[in-house]
């Protein structure tokens, strides 16, 4: 008799014992930088060091999870998708499993790269937007 292995205890020993995985995403809570199917590629966490802007990949109470690094301090991280309004749950340290480092689209390899300025400053951007459309919508009509 075989015994079943799911896919998620597999990433996690993996990473555990130091090899880099390659799995296919699910969801759009990072979305434009990973869609839903997308394939990345995760480094163990143990070789790297992770900064504020990283994108993780996490053992968070609803699953794997590849979502940015927002902070941290000795004991947690937190992290939130770059799609998303609101900071994940904080998880433990040790539930900090790796580093995504690329990701694959229709074949095609990006590399995934840590947060800048930049990224705050397009969210800025885009929020001003919404609100400016919200607010002419209400006064002008359109």
């Amino acid at each position: 008799m075989t015994e079943s292995i799911d896919a998620t205890t597999m990433i996690i020993d993996l990473l555990g014992r130091g090899h880099a995985v390659r799995f296919r995403a699910a969801g759009d809570s990072m979305h434009p930088l990973v869609r839903d199917n997308d394939y990345l590629h995760v480094e163990p966490a143990a070789k790297l060091r992770i900064r504020r802007g990283d994108v993780v990949l996490t053992l968070a109470p609803r699953g794997l999870t590849a979502h940015r690094v927002m902070n941290w301090d000795d004991a947690t991280l937190v992290t939130r998708g770059d799609n998303q309004r609101l900071h994940d749950t904080p998880v433990v340290r040790a539930h900090v499993l790796g580093v995504v480092t690329h990701a694959e689209r229709n074949g095609s390899r990006r590399r995934v790269r840590r947060a800048t300025l930049t990224l705050a400053l397009r969210r800025a951007y885009a929020r001003a937007c919404l609100l400016l459309g919200a607010i002419t919508s209400c006064f002008f009509g359109f």
